[in-house]
């Protein structure tokens, strides 16, 4: 379903130019991606948002950020993956991203949308993210849904997601440069996951990117939503017959390029892995970013696994995408280094799995 020229190709295996930039990164172990979690402020208010959950301090200020983004294109990052909250309610969001294009990098923006159903804005969006997709996030087409999911429901900001996404396509952003983001909880099930994705792409032809919710906190808080292993693993399958032609990757969020060519940094500064993989490896207002990436680059980009009995051990699903998501190894599983114990694939399973 992918088209070559998608600037999401990266995220669901393509073999696009992008995508062989990517998985050259990965084979170098080299970072292609930063994710910046740059705001909590969000009119969707999800009750499960890991940037409003997680204790921190002070957020980076725009001054901190422009100094993280030289010094990402001096390590040759190619894209910015601009997260929240919603960037859109960031103040100075204009002034970062194009930073970011003026040092070279493309600007990829996951926002909730309702801020998109301006024209002004939404013009603007696609020209900083020229190149990049913009990921727009809606978790159901199902009001029950919505009510469960988020602290405070509004017909009128979901209307305005999609009026946003309408407005993002009529002035010019590409529909193979756009998806929906859902998040998948314990308040969905796998057929609504699938008729919303099935929505999505009828009457938008855009894709979807599946996430499955982690307790990324680690106090507990988010164990109320997380999904049933056996609702994550039907779901990943709506999402591999849809958009992938069959061909599984597991329950995995994204291809084993993408993860492994990845660094996040949190709201405060904090450096990990991934969005999804929180476990603190370092604080850019503590150590230089690039100190940061080479004491830790066995670590950020799984140099370990790649060689290891686990990465190899499964036959299911596409080898040259799948190796199973680190996130949920990590969390429920036996470590990040070990099977993804959500998959039904994996050969060993566990039972700490909080469900």
């Amino acid at each position: 379903m992918l088209k070559n020229s998608s600037a999401l190709d990266a995220l669901f295996t393509g073999k696009s130019a992008q995508g062989s930039l990517q998985a050259f990164f990965f084979e170098r172990g080299a970072p292609f991606r930063l994710q910046l979690e740059c705001t909590a402020d969000c009119s969707a208010d999800c009750a499960y948002c890991y940037a409003r959950i997680m204790e921190g301090n002070e957020p980076l200020s725009s001054r901190e950020i422009r100094g993280l983004l030289r010094r990402a294109a001096a390590l040759g990052i190619k894209q910015i993956d601009w997260m929240g909250g919603d960037p859109l309610e960031r103040p100075d969001w204009i002034e970062l991203m194009q930073a970011a294009r003026y040092a070279g990098m493309t600007n990829n923006l996951w926002t909730c949308g309702p801020r998109l159903n301006d024209v002004v804005t939404a013009k603007r969006v696609i020209e900083l993210t020229r190149d990049g997709f913009v990921s727009i996030h809606l978790d159901s087409l199902n009001p029950n849904v919505l009510r469960s999911i988020r602290k405070t429901y509004d017909p009128q900001q979901v209307q305005d997601t999609i009026s946003g996404l309408e407005l993002l396509l009529e002035a010019g952003k590409p529909a193979h440069e756009i998806a929906n983001l859902i998040m998948l909880t314990a308040h969905h099930t796998p057929e609504d996951v699938r008729k919303t994705m099935e929505i999505m792409y009828r009457n938008h032809r855009i894709l979807t990117c599946l996430m499955s919710l982690k307790p990324v906190d680690e106090r507990g808080l988010l164990y109320a939503h997380l999904p049933r292993a056996e609702d994550v693993n039907m779901a990943y399958r709506h999402r591999d017959d849809i958009f992938l032609g069959g061909h599984s990757m597991g329950c995995q969020d994204f291809p084993k390029q993408y993860c492994g060519s990845c660094l996040f940094i949190s709201m405060d500064g904090k450096v990990s892995s991934c969005y999804s993989l929180r476990r603190t490896l370092g604080n850019v207002r503590e150590q230089a970013f690039e100190d940061i990436i080479h004491a830790n680059s066995s670590s950020l980009f799984y140099t370990p696994y790649r060689g290891s009995e686990h990465a190899a051990s499964c036959t299911a699903c596409n080898k040259d995408a799948c190796w199973g998501c680190r996130a949920n190894a990590f969390y429920f599983g036996n470590g990040v280094y070990s099977d993804d114990p959500l998959c039904t694939h994996a050969h060993s399973r566990t039972d700490n799995c909080p469900y």
